[in-house]
């Protein structure tokens, strides 16, 4: 575009424009630049919302396994053969209660199973946070 004798890039035909409509030039690129964040942002949260999934077989505890001795005189776990391994879950409630439960063998992969999908869950949780504090930081 011509104007007076000279070209005009792009940039300053939109400045040149904006003055008019007493609209600053740099509105338009930061608008654009936070639209552009946001929708990146808002991508990434679906994203972790879908890795949330079901939080139906959940469980925050810690699997613990032990080998035991029983006393009994002549008994093998008496010459340092243990007994085991035994499986317990670990659960921390308020106060510093801890409970620990009993898991047979026949449990001990189902509970597993169970303990990833809490940290799975935690883990997408704290992602969500993360993006949503971003989202309330921009600019509108």
């Amino acid at each position: 575009m011509e104007s007076h004798g000279t070209t005009l890039a792009a940039p300053q035909i939109l400045r040149d424009l904006n003055f008019f409509l007493d609209i600053p030039y740099h509105s338009y690129k930061c608008y654009d630049m936070a639209s552009q964040e946001r929708t990146r942002l808002l991508h990434e949260r679906r994203k972790a919302v879908q890795r949330v999934g079901d939080v139906a077989e959940t469980l925050r505890a810690s699997l613990l396994e032990r080998m035991t001795q029983c006393g009994k005189p002549g008994c093998k776990c008496m010459r340092g053969d243990k007994h085991g391994p035994a499986y317990y879950l670990t659960v921390s409630y308020a106060q510093g209660k801890t409970r620990q439960v009993y898991v047979g063998k026949a449990r001990k992969r189902l509970a597993e199973a169970w303990i990833r999908n809490y940290h799975r869950v935690w883990e997408a949780l704290e992602e969500i946070s993360r993006i949503n504090l971003e989202l309330l930081r921009l600019k509108d």
